[in-house]
Protein backbone atom coordinates (compact mmCIF):
# COMPACT_ATOMS: atom_id res chain seq x y z
CA UNK A 1 0.00 0.00 0.00
CA UNK A 2 1.00 2.78 -0.68
CA UNK A 3 1.85 6.00 1.52
CA UNK A 4 2.25 9.39 -0.57
CA UNK A 5 -1.29 11.52 -0.40
CA UNK A 6 -2.40 13.13 -3.46
CA UNK A 7 -2.36 16.84 -4.38
CA UNK A 8 -5.53 17.26 -2.60
CA UNK A 9 -5.15 15.32 0.16
CA UNK A 10 -8.11 14.40 2.33
CA UNK A 11 -9.96 13.33 -1.24
CA UNK A 12 -8.24 11.33 -2.73
CA UNK A 13 -5.51 8.81 -0.79
CA UNK A 14 -6.14 9.84 2.39
CA UNK A 15 -6.16 6.61 3.62
CA UNK A 16 -2.64 6.71 3.73
CA UNK A 17 -0.64 8.24 6.77
CA UNK A 18 2.07 10.27 5.92
CA UNK A 19 5.01 9.98 8.02
CA UNK A 20 3.77 12.86 10.89
CA UNK A 21 0.81 11.29 11.25
CA UNK A 22 2.16 7.88 11.76
CA UNK A 23 4.80 9.53 14.42
CA UNK A 24 1.88 10.62 15.96
CA UNK A 25 -0.10 7.41 16.32
CA UNK A 26 3.03 6.49 18.34
CA UNK A 27 4.17 4.38 15.47
CA UNK A 28 8.27 4.33 15.46
CA UNK A 29 10.94 4.90 17.76
CA UNK A 30 10.23 7.54 21.26
CA UNK A 31 13.20 8.98 22.68
CA UNK A 32 13.30 10.82 25.71
CA UNK A 33 16.03 12.27 27.42
CA UNK A 34 17.44 11.45 30.40
CA UNK A 35 18.26 13.64 33.79
CA UNK A 36 20.60 13.54 36.46
CA UNK A 37 19.12 11.98 38.77
CA UNK A 38 18.12 8.82 36.05
CA UNK A 39 21.35 8.15 35.70
CA UNK A 40 22.41 8.27 39.89
CA UNK A 41 25.79 8.97 41.65
CA UNK A 42 29.17 7.69 40.95
CA UNK A 43 28.38 5.98 44.73
CA UNK A 44 24.99 4.36 44.17
CA UNK A 45 24.69 0.75 43.93
CA UNK A 46 23.36 -0.55 40.49
CA UNK A 47 20.94 -2.89 42.03
CA UNK A 48 19.05 -0.91 44.58
CA UNK A 49 19.76 2.39 43.06
CA UNK A 50 20.23 3.62 46.67
CA UNK A 51 24.11 4.53 48.06
CA UNK A 52 26.07 1.56 48.56
CA UNK A 53 26.24 -0.17 52.15
CA UNK A 54 29.40 -1.59 52.36
CA UNK A 55 29.98 -1.22 49.08
CA UNK A 56 32.18 -3.45 46.67
CA UNK A 57 33.25 -3.21 42.97
CA UNK A 58 33.77 -5.24 40.14
CA UNK A 59 36.37 -5.76 37.54
CA UNK A 60 34.62 -3.06 35.19
CA UNK A 61 33.85 -0.75 37.02
CA UNK A 62 30.16 -0.97 38.49
CA UNK A 63 29.25 -0.35 42.05
CA UNK A 64 27.24 -2.81 44.17
CA UNK A 65 26.17 -3.11 48.05
CA UNK A 66 27.48 -6.04 49.37
CA UNK A 67 24.64 -7.77 50.39
CA UNK A 68 22.60 -6.94 47.17
CA UNK A 69 24.90 -8.28 44.70
CA UNK A 70 25.84 -11.69 47.30
CA UNK A 71 22.02 -11.84 47.15
CA UNK A 72 21.91 -11.51 43.16
CA UNK A 73 24.85 -14.00 42.74
CA UNK A 74 22.83 -16.66 44.67
CA UNK A 75 18.95 -16.17 43.36
CA UNK A 76 21.36 -17.17 39.75
CA UNK A 77 23.18 -19.49 41.05
CA UNK A 78 20.10 -21.26 42.41
CA UNK A 79 18.37 -20.41 38.97
CA UNK A 80 21.00 -22.11 37.39
CA UNK A 81 20.33 -25.31 39.18
CA UNK A 82 17.21 -25.64 38.27
CA UNK A 83 17.58 -25.39 34.90
CA UNK A 84 20.17 -27.80 35.24
CA UNK A 85 17.78 -30.12 36.71
CA UNK A 86 15.36 -29.51 34.21
CA UNK A 87 17.92 -30.26 31.13
CA UNK A 88 18.90 -33.25 33.31
CA UNK A 89 15.20 -34.78 33.48
CA UNK A 90 14.92 -34.24 30.01
CA UNK A 91 17.89 -36.08 29.25
CA UNK A 92 16.81 -39.37 31.36
CA UNK A 93 13.22 -38.90 29.56
CA UNK A 94 14.72 -38.88 26.18
CA UNK A 95 17.41 -42.05 27.28
CA UNK A 96 14.12 -43.73 28.64
CA UNK A 97 11.73 -43.50 25.40
CA UNK A 98 14.84 -44.02 23.17
CA UNK A 99 15.21 -47.55 25.01
CA UNK A 100 11.56 -48.67 24.97
CA UNK A 101 11.02 -47.44 21.30
CA UNK A 102 14.20 -50.14 21.06
CA UNK A 103 12.46 -52.76 22.85
CA UNK A 104 9.31 -51.74 21.05
CA UNK A 105 10.98 -51.92 17.73
CA UNK A 106 12.32 -55.17 18.90
CA UNK A 107 9.76 -56.56 19.92
CA UNK A 108 7.66 -55.21 16.30
CA UNK A 109 10.21 -57.72 14.26
CA UNK A 110 10.06 -60.91 16.42
CA UNK A 111 5.96 -60.50 15.69
CA UNK A 112 6.38 -59.90 12.23
CA UNK A 113 8.70 -62.82 11.62
CA UNK A 114 6.56 -65.00 13.12
CA UNK A 115 3.10 -64.07 11.14
CA UNK A 116 5.25 -64.22 8.09
CA UNK A 117 7.29 -67.47 9.07
CA UNK A 118 4.40 -69.24 10.92
CA UNK A 119 0.86 -67.57 9.87
CA UNK A 120 1.83 -67.52 5.71
CA UNK A 121 1.37 -63.74 5.93
CA UNK A 122 2.94 -61.89 3.38
CA UNK A 123 5.76 -59.21 3.95
CA UNK A 124 3.87 -56.40 2.88
CA UNK A 125 1.55 -57.36 5.54
CA UNK A 126 4.13 -58.00 8.12
CA UNK A 127 5.18 -54.55 7.13
CA UNK A 128 2.07 -52.94 7.64
CA UNK A 129 1.96 -54.93 11.36
CA UNK A 130 5.39 -53.45 11.94
CA UNK A 131 4.76 -50.10 10.62
CA UNK A 132 1.21 -49.94 13.51
CA UNK A 133 2.90 -51.18 16.00
CA UNK A 134 5.36 -48.61 15.87
CA UNK A 135 3.02 -45.51 15.15
CA UNK A 136 1.09 -47.01 18.15
CA UNK A 137 4.50 -46.84 20.38
CA UNK A 138 5.14 -43.15 19.43
CA UNK A 139 1.66 -42.26 20.18
CA UNK A 140 2.43 -43.72 23.61
CA UNK A 141 5.60 -42.63 24.29
CA UNK A 142 4.56 -38.52 23.62
CA UNK A 143 4.39 -36.10 26.16
CA UNK A 144 0.68 -35.63 26.67
CA UNK A 145 -1.09 -33.35 29.36
CA UNK A 146 -4.47 -34.19 30.97
CA UNK A 147 -6.98 -32.12 32.93
CA UNK A 148 -6.00 -31.39 36.32
CA UNK A 149 -8.68 -30.58 39.21
CA UNK A 150 -10.28 -32.26 42.21
CA UNK A 151 -11.24 -35.29 40.57
CA UNK A 152 -8.81 -38.58 40.03
CA UNK A 153 -7.03 -39.54 37.12
CA UNK A 154 -8.95 -42.29 36.25
CA UNK A 155 -12.17 -39.90 35.95
CA UNK A 156 -10.20 -38.02 33.72
CA UNK A 157 -8.88 -40.17 31.47
CA UNK A 158 -12.91 -41.31 30.78
CA UNK A 159 -13.98 -37.38 30.69
CA UNK A 160 -10.78 -37.20 27.56
CA UNK A 161 -12.41 -40.37 25.72
CA UNK A 162 -15.21 -38.36 25.29
CA UNK A 163 -14.07 -34.97 24.55
CA UNK A 164 -14.27 -34.41 21.05
CA UNK A 165 -13.48 -30.59 20.31
CA UNK A 166 -10.46 -30.39 18.56
CA UNK A 167 -10.07 -26.99 19.85
CA UNK A 168 -9.71 -27.82 23.60
CA UNK A 169 -6.18 -27.17 25.23
CA UNK A 170 -5.80 -30.79 26.21
CA UNK A 171 -6.20 -31.96 22.77
CA UNK A 172 -4.42 -29.65 20.82
CA UNK A 173 -0.89 -30.17 19.69
CA UNK A 174 1.98 -29.22 21.39
CA UNK A 175 5.29 -28.13 20.40
CA UNK A 176 8.14 -29.83 21.88
CA UNK A 177 10.17 -28.20 23.81
CA UNK A 178 14.00 -28.90 23.75
CA UNK A 179 15.85 -27.26 26.66
CA UNK A 180 19.97 -26.19 25.96
CA UNK A 181 22.01 -27.19 28.99
CA UNK A 182 22.50 -23.92 30.98
CA UNK A 183 25.54 -22.18 31.86
CA UNK A 184 26.35 -22.58 34.85
CA UNK A 185 28.78 -19.09 35.45
CA UNK A 186 27.21 -15.77 36.83
CA UNK A 187 26.34 -12.61 35.19
CA UNK A 188 27.04 -8.66 36.49
CA UNK A 189 23.51 -7.46 36.73
CA UNK A 190 25.07 -3.86 35.27
CA UNK A 191 26.85 -5.16 32.24
CA UNK A 192 25.99 -8.77 31.56
CA UNK A 193 29.40 -10.20 31.80
CA UNK A 194 30.83 -13.03 34.08
CA UNK A 195 31.06 -12.65 37.48
CA UNK A 196 32.28 -14.48 40.21
CA UNK A 197 32.30 -13.75 43.73
CA UNK A 198 36.37 -13.61 44.11
CA UNK A 199 36.31 -11.01 41.35
CA UNK A 200 34.65 -8.87 43.96
CA UNK A 201 36.63 -5.99 44.86
CA UNK A 202 35.91 -3.89 48.44
CA UNK A 203 35.74 -0.32 48.05
CA UNK A 204 36.34 2.79 50.96
CA UNK A 205 35.55 6.10 50.56
CA UNK A 206 37.39 9.09 52.44
CA UNK A 207 34.44 11.26 54.04
CA UNK A 208 35.28 14.70 53.84
CA UNK A 209 35.49 15.74 57.47
CA UNK A 210 32.24 17.44 58.59
CA UNK A 211 30.43 17.18 54.88
CA UNK A 212 27.80 15.71 54.11
CA UNK A 213 26.76 11.71 54.52
CA UNK A 214 27.66 11.11 50.82
CA UNK A 215 30.31 13.54 50.90
CA UNK A 216 33.61 11.99 50.10
CA UNK A 217 37.24 13.41 48.80
CA UNK A 218 40.91 12.24 47.52
CA UNK A 219 42.63 10.99 50.42
CA UNK A 220 45.93 12.31 49.04
CA UNK A 221 45.01 15.80 47.26
CA UNK A 222 41.56 16.70 49.82
CA UNK A 223 39.72 17.18 46.79
CA UNK A 224 35.91 16.36 46.69
CA UNK A 225 34.78 14.22 44.55
CA UNK A 226 31.85 14.85 41.91
CA UNK A 227 29.82 12.95 39.30
CA UNK A 228 32.34 14.31 37.02
CA UNK A 229 35.54 13.07 38.45
CA UNK A 230 37.19 10.36 37.47
CA UNK A 231 38.13 7.81 40.16
CA UNK A 232 39.91 4.87 40.46
CA UNK A 233 40.05 1.70 43.18
CA UNK A 234 43.50 0.90 44.45
CA UNK A 235 42.51 -3.27 44.90
CA UNK A 236 45.24 -4.15 47.57
CA UNK A 237 43.66 -1.10 50.08
CA UNK A 238 40.55 -0.55 48.81
CA UNK A 239 40.55 3.27 48.49
CA UNK A 240 39.48 5.07 45.85
CA UNK A 241 41.20 7.85 44.44
CA UNK A 242 41.13 10.96 41.71
CA UNK A 243 42.55 9.04 38.67
CA UNK A 244 45.29 12.03 38.12
CA UNK A 245 46.10 11.34 41.67
CA UNK A 246 46.85 7.81 41.07
CA UNK A 247 49.45 8.51 37.47
CA UNK A 248 50.95 11.43 38.96
CA UNK A 249 51.11 10.77 42.81
CA UNK A 250 50.96 6.85 43.36
CA UNK A 251 51.81 5.18 39.68
CA UNK A 252 55.92 6.59 39.94
CA UNK A 253 56.17 5.63 43.00
CA UNK A 254 54.12 1.97 42.76
CA UNK A 255 53.50 2.01 46.46
CA UNK A 256 50.48 3.04 48.79
CA UNK A 257 49.40 2.96 52.24
CA UNK A 258 52.38 0.73 52.42
CA UNK A 259 51.18 -2.06 50.06
CA UNK A 260 52.65 -2.31 46.73
CA UNK A 261 50.18 -1.07 43.25
CA UNK A 262 50.96 -2.04 39.81
CA UNK A 263 48.93 -1.16 36.90
CA UNK A 264 46.85 -4.55 37.66
CA UNK A 265 46.16 -3.41 41.15
CA UNK A 266 43.55 -0.39 39.68
CA UNK A 267 40.31 -0.71 38.56
CA UNK A 268 38.22 2.54 37.15
CA UNK A 269 34.66 2.91 38.47
CA UNK A 270 31.83 4.20 36.49
CA UNK A 271 31.27 7.73 36.91
CA UNK A 272 27.62 9.20 37.92
CA UNK A 273 25.15 11.60 35.81
CA UNK A 274 25.43 14.97 35.49
CA UNK A 275 22.81 15.52 33.04
CA UNK A 276 25.09 16.66 29.95
CA UNK A 277 25.49 14.89 27.02
CA UNK A 278 29.37 15.12 26.40
CA UNK A 279 29.81 13.81 29.68
CA UNK A 280 26.73 10.67 30.24
CA UNK A 281 26.71 9.99 26.53
CA UNK A 282 24.81 6.88 25.61
CA UNK A 283 23.00 6.58 29.06
CA UNK A 284 21.27 10.47 28.65
CA UNK A 285 18.66 8.82 26.46
CA UNK A 286 16.11 6.28 26.84
CA UNK A 287 14.88 4.50 23.51
CA UNK A 288 11.68 2.26 22.90
CA UNK A 289 10.46 1.28 19.29
CA UNK A 290 6.70 0.79 18.38
CA UNK A 291 5.89 -1.24 15.82
CA UNK A 292 2.00 -0.66 16.06
CA UNK A 293 2.09 2.14 18.31
CA UNK A 294 2.12 2.20 22.17
CA UNK A 295 -0.96 -0.01 22.84
CA UNK A 296 -3.83 2.46 23.02
CA UNK A 297 -3.50 3.72 19.71
CA UNK A 298 -3.30 7.40 20.97
CA UNK A 299 -0.31 10.07 20.51
CA UNK A 300 1.94 9.83 23.52
CA UNK A 301 1.48 12.89 25.34
CA UNK A 302 5.01 13.70 26.08
CA UNK A 303 8.02 14.19 24.44
CA UNK A 304 8.93 14.79 20.29
CA UNK A 305 5.66 12.67 19.31
CA UNK A 306 3.03 15.34 20.46
CA UNK A 307 1.37 17.53 17.37
CA UNK A 308 -1.73 19.14 16.44
CA UNK A 309 -4.98 16.97 15.00
CA UNK A 310 -4.98 15.58 11.33
CA UNK A 311 -6.73 17.21 8.89
CA UNK A 312 -8.89 14.68 7.34
CA UNK A 313 -10.93 13.14 10.51
CA UNK A 314 -8.04 11.63 12.74
CA UNK A 315 -8.05 12.42 16.48
CA UNK A 316 -5.09 12.66 18.82
CA UNK A 317 -5.82 12.87 22.06
CA UNK A 318 -2.81 15.29 23.21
Amino acid sequence: MGRKHSKNAGVMGSEALTYHERRLLGHGTAAERLGKDSIGNYYDCRLTLAPAVDPVCTPKGFLFSREAILENLLEQKKANKRKLAAWEAQQADEARKQADKAAIDAEAALLAFDRQNHMGASEALAQKLKDTINEEAEVLLADKKTASGAINIETNKERMKEMRAFWLPGKAPEAKVILEKPDMSTTCPASGGKLKLKDLTAVRFTPVPGGGPHEYMDPVTKDVFTNASRLVVLKPTGDVVLKETWEKCIKPDGHYGGKEVGEGDVLELQRGGTGFAEHDKDHLQAKKRFLLGPGSGLADLRGQLGGATSKFGLRFNN
